[in-house]
């Protein structure tokens, strides 16, 4: 007798189908973004939250025109009246947000230099700022809607960016200056 296996029959294709949700605004993400925006114009609420977006960065660029950027690297913001950084006064370390006024002070004057040795962070705060300026003006103008322009902005991610982009610097800035002690 001869040892012959019968082969094993493969099981038939069968389709499956998996519903994956769907995101509410995925038509508005895969558009391109030169597809134009809604056309129904803005409401006076929107409009409003635009004049923000501009007027908020234009304060502080205003503001510090009129400042002299404190050669030390923090502390341009006293010449405001306000009071010096309480974590810096308390433990002798920068806090996240120390050297941003003397960096926004010194990008509005031009040295570029002096703003990155203040704070780096700041650098990119400041190039994000004058952008939500100029994009709080268009809204406002354009009367574009605000979420879908934001979301086609992608301001979550920019937020997000921002967010570990300071505290990954004023980590650096920290174990820099335990490391130099």
């Amino acid at each position: 007798m001869e040892d012959v296996a019968d082969p094993i029959p493969e099981p038939a294709a069968t389709a499956v189908a998996v519903a994956v949700p769907v995101p509410p605004n995925a038509a508005l993400l895969a558009a391109p973004l030169s597809a134009p925006l809604s056309t129904a114009g803005a409401t006076w609420v929107e409009r409003l939250v635009w004049l923000f977006f501009f007027a908020a960065p234009a304060s502080v660029f205003l503001i510090s025109i009129f400042l002299t950027a404190d050669p030390v690297g923090h502390g341009t913001h006293t010449q405001l009246g306000l009071p010096p950084c309480g974590f810096l006064v308390m433990t002798g370390l920068p806090c996240p947000g120390c050297g941003l006024t003397t960096c926004f002070t010194a990008m509005i004057h031009g040295d570029v230099a002096a703003a990155a040795s203040a704070n780096p962070f700041g650098i990119m705060l400041w190039l994000v700022s004058f952008s939500t300026m100029i994009v709080g003006a268009v809204g406002f103008v354009r009367g574009l809607p605000v979420i879908e322009t934001l979301d086609r902005l992608q301001a979550d991610k920019w937020a997000i960016l921002l967010s570990v982009t300071s505290l990954t610097v004023w980590c650096i800035r920290v174990a820099t200056m335990l490391a130099g002690q």
